[in-house]
Parts: structure tokens; sequence; C-alpha cells
């Protein structure tokens, strides 16, 4: 293959990495062997995505994915982020060099495997073995720190405080309109598109994804709520987030964007060991991020009431997980589930390719 090639099949692997409702906020500038990075932030505009910290997680397992796939390729990476001050949409440069040998990473093989699984997991815990390298993977990324817990009563307490997302998602109507947005509704549309959620992707039970299609309309949910439907619904996925293998964390020493980049490298190192040791993982984010915009000064998108919640369950998390100075980036649940999971579509990687 020619360089032109090789980078072009290295950057076909990067963008199989997660993205919030798979919005893809990604755009790529390759001048020789430097390949530039760049955020689009008006791909997210979500609650979900203050000061684009969600999209610079992507981004970071965007990074990790070429950093991996390049040594398979035999070239090293080298990485810079944020190389220009005056524009913060330039997430990273990476310069890549051919090698005569590289060492392969043994995360490789999983690239295109590693998928989000929303389905039950079956509530079989990690052995310390498991545990150890999934931790370990995660930690090979400078300044991150990743925990896992297993003890079954502080899941259960995680799974209350996680779930407060959920009722949100059914109460504040900005949060609402966005995941409805980004929601296909039949095969062939999410063929033409491959960006957004199909809904077989949410792994929705039959008979609550035809509810769904009723939730669309705002009006109806308003009125469900007037019979406890949101918080119905937060109940509902307690068991979902507390019945699972663990509940994980992974921590920055910051919160500035860089140590999101660095999360999310390591984020997705996790994720493709876990991959290649057969378990699942979904990312549990919800109040992570939205206290993330309220610390941030954000008085203007959740009630008070809602903000009250928020900052009870984020106290609850970071007390059960015992984070100290730490900053949680991302926070996830891995586990076991013989369910096969939808994977998200992708669209074509937009690469300009200049002086080639």
């Amino acid at each position: 293959m020619s360089e032109r090639e090789n980078l072009s099949r290295i950057l076909e692997l990067a963008i199989t990495a997660p993205s919030g409702e798979n919005c893809q906020p990604w755009r790529f500038f390759v001048s020789g062997d430097e390949i530039k990075i760049f955020n689009l932030p008006e791909k997210d505009l979500s609650l979900y995505n203050f000061n684009q910290f969600g999209s610079y997680i992507s981004h970071g397992a965007v990074i990790e994915n070429i950093v991996i796939a390049a040594k398979e390729t035999g070239y090293a990476a080298n990485i810079s982020v944020f190389p220009d001050p005056q524009n913060p949409n330039h997430v990273s440069t990476i310069t890549l060099s051919k090698q005569e040998k590289t060492e392969k990473d043994h995360l490789f093989p999983y690239i295109k495997d590693r998928v989000s699984n929303r389905n039950p997991y079956d509530g079989k815990l990690l052995n310390k073995d498991q545990e150890d390298k999934l931790i370990s993977e995660g930690e090979k990324i400078e300044g991150i720190d990743v925990q896992l817990v297993s003890d079954r009563s502080k899941k259960n307490k995680l799974a209350k405080h996680l779930s407060v997302s959920d009722r949100l998602l059914f109460e504040n109507r900005r949060l609402h309109d966005f995941l409805f947005s980004h929601i296909i509704w039949d095969e062939k549309e999410s063929q033409e598109k491959k960006s957004g959620f199909y809904i077989k992707e949410l792994a929705l039970p039959p008979p609550i994804e035809k509810i769904f299609k009723l939730l669309r309309n705002w009006d109806k949910v308003k009125l469900f709520n007037m019979f406890g439907f949101s918080v119905m619904a937060a109940k509902g996925n307690v068991k979902l987030y507390s019945k699972v293998g663990a509940l994980g964390v992974i921590l920055s020493k910051g919160n500035s964007p860089k140590d999101y980049v660095l999360a999310g490298r390591a984020m997705q190192r996790v994720w493709l060991e876990a991959t290649g040791l057969g378990m699942s993982i979904q990312p549990v984010t919800g109040i992570i991020f939205f206290i993330q915009r309220l610390m941030g000064g954000d008085k203007e998108s959740f009630s008070e009431k809602h903000s009250k919640m928020i900052k009870v369950a984020f106290d609850g998390v970071a007390r059960e997980f015992q984070i100290g100075e730490n900053n949680i980036a991302m926070l996830f649940r891995v586990g076991y589930t013989n369910k096969k999971a939808f994977k998200s579509l992708r669209l074509p990687p937009t690469i300009t390719f200049e002086n080639n």
C-alpha cells in the first residue's frame, strides 16, 4: 500500500470510536505523515456536552485508535494535543514515522468489534485478573486512574444515583428533543444516514420500543408524567445499572479539555480490553456531564429542582467511588451478556489530503 492508502486505512479504523448519540464530531487533514484532527462542535450541542468535554472524550478514543492502528501498520505516533492555542477545535496533530520494527498492540484486533451494549447484563462478577487488566490498560495513559466497584451494596447505591439522568430525560425538554432527534426508526434510514441511533441499538424490550415511539411527542410525555412515568422509567433502570460485573470510572487529575482527551484515550483502551475478554461496556455519563454544566455556571438549562437532584446524585457517585481530589471524566458499566448489540454505523472519515 502507498502511504496515502495506509493513512486512509488507519483513519477508517479511527472513526469506529464512540461519540455522543453517534454524532461523529471529527474531521481530518493529512499532509505527508502528519494528521490534524479537528472537532466539529456543531455536531453535538446537547446538554451532555458542556464545553465540548464529551466530544473531546470521543476525540481521545479516535487518537488511541490511530496510535494502535499505526503500530499495526509499522508506524510510531507522536501526539500533540491542542497544538494551536488560538484554535480550540484543533484537537490534535499526530505525526507518524515509519519504523523498521514496531511493537504491535494486542488491542488492535478489537477495534472493529468494540460496541456499546445497552442490553441487560447477567450480573456475573469479574475476577481479580480481569479487573487488573482493565485497570492497567486505562492507566497506561499518563494522568489517568481507573476504579471499578463490584460490591453489591455500592452498586445498588450507585445505580439509584445514575438513574436520575433517565428521569431528567423525560422531564427536561431539551434533553428529550435532542435524543429523539437522533433516533432513527427503520433500518433503511439507518443504512442511509450512518449517524444517530437506530432504535434497535437502544436494546429496548419490544413493548417499550413501541411506547418509545409515542414518547417522541413532548405533550404526550408531559401527560404521562402526570401519572409518574419519568419516575418509573428511572426506577426501571436501577436494575440495569446494578446488575453488572462492575461499575467503573475514569478519573483525571484536572478538568481541562486536555484531561478529557486523555480520559477518552484511557476509556478506549479499557473498552477494547473488555471486548477482548468477552465483556460488554456501556457508558453511563448523564450525571457526570450534567454536573459539569452546573459547576461551569449554567443556571438556565436545569430547573432548581433538577439542579438539586443532579448535585445529590453526583455527590453520591463521588462518595461511593471515593474520588478525592480527582475529576470523574467517564463512568461506565461493564459485565457479561449473551445478547448481541446492534453496532452503530459510521460515515466514511472526512479527510482532506494536503500537498500529497
